[in-house]
């Protein structure tokens, strides 16, 4: 029972990572930017926005979508939106990177929750006493924890007239999240893993040395494996 309660709380913990990891995804403020002009605006792995009320043109935008109007223009793969003084090939990098790595930590964050449901379920193929079960869990969550990891380095270097936003904040918690969840089972299997390797240990109640009589308890001991 503590090891399911064990378990649940990993993947509680996964759960609230992958809620962050996804709105920190779908914000449009990842980085602020200072444009040549002096406008600012905020920039996201699938939005931009201006935060000056300004139409995101191709004169503001800078960009190969030319002609939008409106205070928030989508992006997709291979935009290259720099700030002043920024590298476009740097910020495609590294907003591409991120894109990659957020969408991988998603797949295996959800996967890790699907595992753990259909061990609920107690099919044929897949129980809570299977040998993998947990295991593949802690992988999956380990996973989601590197890939995230590897996106957020590449954030290292930004211009210097651009500044971190809080989407970017809420992703370091995400991957700290998936990092604890992943621990906590990681040590669990270990630890069950030590407790069924020790030397056996027989243990003698001193109840058997006494006279018989009729006891309503009996003297056990629960083994952890």
């Amino acid at each position: 029972m503590a090891v399911q309660r064990l378990v649940l709380a990993a993947v509680a913990v996964a759960l609230l990572s992958l809620v962050l990891n996804n709105t920190a995804a779908w914000s449009p403020s990842w980085v602020l930017q200072t444009l040549d002009s002096g406008r600012r605006r905020s920039v996201g792995l699938w939005r931009m926005c201006s935060l000056e009320g300004g139409r995101l043109d191709e004169a503001s935008a800078g960009g190969s979508e030319a002609g939008t109007r409106g205070l928030c223009l989508g992006l997709s793969w291979g935009s290259d939106y720099a700030g002043y003084q920024e590298s476009r090939s740097t910020v495609k990098l590294q907003f591409d990177m991120m894109r990659a790595c957020n969408l991988l930590a998603t797949v295996a964050l959800t996967a890790g929750q699907l595992i753990y449901l259909l061990g609920l379920l107690e099919l044929k193929f897949i129980t809570q006493d299977s040998q993998w079960w947990e295991e593949a869990i802690a992988a999956l969550f380990q996973l989601a924890s590197f890939v995230l990891v590897i996106g957020l380095v590449t954030f290292y270097r930004i211009g210097p007239y651009t500044q971190l936003s809080y989407s970017c904040y809420i992703n370091i918690a995400a991957c700290l999240l998936a990092t604890l969840a992943a621990a906590v089972l990681i040590w669990d299997i270990l630890h069950r893993r030590d407790d069924c390797l020790s030397p056996r240990v027989i243990v003698i109640s001193r109840s058997l040395a006494t006279n018989f009589r009729p006891r309503l308890d009996n003297d056990y001991v629960e083994s952890p494996c």
